[in-house]
């Protein structure tokens, strides 16, 4: 269950951090609940007393308290969370955070090309959704910063424990460790783009009674029943059509908004893999489901077109439609990257001084955005929810008061709960939000944010008030 408040929700999700002095267990509980309340990159916008920064600061300096313990509590919080589901779909993904260090002062790596120069640390986030979309948590996060210098010798020359393919591995096993201990009847559904087509990838997610599903990247070969090879494409190119559906295609930078016709082929194959480091080959047995946009490309771009590996049956149609829906929910893992790093957390714009306390910062703040997340998606997945699975009832009552005034009485009934649209409705327009008219949208996490951290101010005046 997730706790509604940001106070109930901090100690759901840090509670639990095994660290030796429970002081800091307390110290970290306050620090998530304080960036719950207000998210920003640095401390000193979060934090408006000088006592808290200090607390705040201590705490992320402290050799006492790890990054590796913040993640493991959020793990264990998010892996409770799918408690009970069948399975949760596992979205993993790479991202780099770019940090300040124009002199090369502080324990930062290269990021992006050596010739820009920028400077930061690189991580491997794996995040668990429920079936239908809704964000549950953060199951795993590998933290790493690359060295100076360039590695001599080529990377097929190199152990997949070598090359950073190794944190892939590891977001999928340290999943899988988590859900078996806190959640061992639910089932992962690992959705992975095509970084994730490479044979120890293939291999890592195959394990266990897991599922997984791969966008392909490779023109791969492959075994026939014959002994002989052929190429993906042309087995998928003799398969009947199984299944045509309408994708609504949003615009984009080079894409046009349209109603896309996807015709979808599927078969089971086998994949003849191949370690180019040592020649050694292997099969692997795979379904297959491509989906192909035809007769809706616009002149100049190019069709729409995913060709998925997956372990998930795909007897009937309705297994068809689960893979491909399945893996369009991967894109919850980028938006969750773009709500952490330049969005609502703006987790880039801190100004720590080293990997230790912004790897520790980061982890805080991404359960933060997780939250901001699961509540956009709520309030469109779920919208009849009651606000309160979410929302505290002072917070609801702040909300309400801010949004309408003095009217809040006649136009709510504070008595009775409202649902989660209503109340994300109010708090996105406090930060800003005009409608889906002159958006383009519903309520995105930067309105979510900025309405939160208006309520903040209320809130506690109404705590302050009902105590007295």
């Amino acid at each position: 269950m997730w706790e509604s408040g940001p106070s109930a929700w901090a100690f759901e999700e840090f509670g639990s951090a095994q660290v030796k002095d429970c002081r800091w267990r307390l110290r970290l509980v306050r620090v998530g609940e304080r960036a719950a309340r207000r998210p920003r990159g640095r401390v000193t916008e979060v934090f408006a007393r000088s006592d808290e920064r200090q607390g705040a600061y201590g705490l992320l300096e402290s050799a006492a308290v790890s990054a590796e313990q913040i993640g493991a509590a959020i793990f264990e919080a998010s892996a409770r969370r799918c408690a009970g589901q069948p399975y949760v779909l596992c979205p993993i993904d790479g991202t780099s955070l770019t940090l300040t260090d124009r002199e090369e002062a502080k324990d930062f790596g290269p990021i992006g090309t050596r010739a820009a120069g920028s400077r930061g640390i690189k991580v491997m986030n794996a995040m668990v959704l429920s079936g239908d979309g809704v964000p549950l948590g953060v199951s795993s996060q590998q933290w790493w910063t690359r060295p100076k210098r360039r590695r001599r010798r080529h990377r097929n020359a190199l152990r997949p424990d070598q090359k950073e393919t190794q944190h892939w591995l590891a977001a999928m096993k340290q999943t899988r460790e988590v859900m078996e201990k806190y959640a061992p009847g639910t089932r992962c559904w690992f959705q992975l783009d095509r970084e994730g087509d490479s044979w120890p990838i293939l291999r890592e997610a195959d394990l266990g009674d897991h599922w997984f599903t791969i966008r392909a990247s490779h023109q791969r070969r492959v075994l026939l029943a014959s002994g002989k090879r052929s190429t993906l494409k042309a087995v998928l190119a003799k398969q009947a059509v199984k299944l045509q559906y309408s994708l609504e295609v949003r615009a984009a930078p080079g894409r046009r908004a349209r109603t896309g016709n996807m015709v979808v082929r599927a078969c089971r194959l086998t994949l003849d893999l191949r370690d180019k480091r040592t020649g050694r080959r292997s099969p692997m047995e795979v379904n297959v489901v491509q989906a192909v946009e035809r007769g809706t490309t616009p002149r100049g771009e190019k069709p729409i077109k995913w060709t998925l590996f997956t372990n998930r049956p795909i007897q009937t149609v309705k297994d068809l439609t689960d893979v491909i829906d399945g893996y369009s929910m991967r894109w919850r893992i980028e938006e969750l990257h773009r709500t952490w790093k330049s969005g609502a957390c703006r987790v880039e714009e801190t100004q720590l001084r080293s990997t230790s306390a912004v790897s520790k910062w980061a982890t805080i703040l991404i359960a933060v955005a997780v939250r901001i997340e699961r509540i956009k998606q709520l309030s469109r997945e779920q919208p009849d929810r009651p606000a309160t699975d979410e929302f505290s009832p002072v917070e609801i009552k702040a909300a309400a008061l801010l949004y309408f005034g003095k009217a809040a009485k006649k136009k709510v009934n504070l008595v009775s709960t409202p649902t989660i649209a209503e109340v994300t409705l109010w708090i996105a327009s406090l930060g800003g939000y005009t409608g889906k008219t002159s958006s383009g949208g519903p309520p995105g996490s930067i309105t979510l944010a900025r309405g939160l951290e208006s309520i903040r101010a209320a809130a506690q005046a109404l705590e302050a008030l009902s105590s007295d």
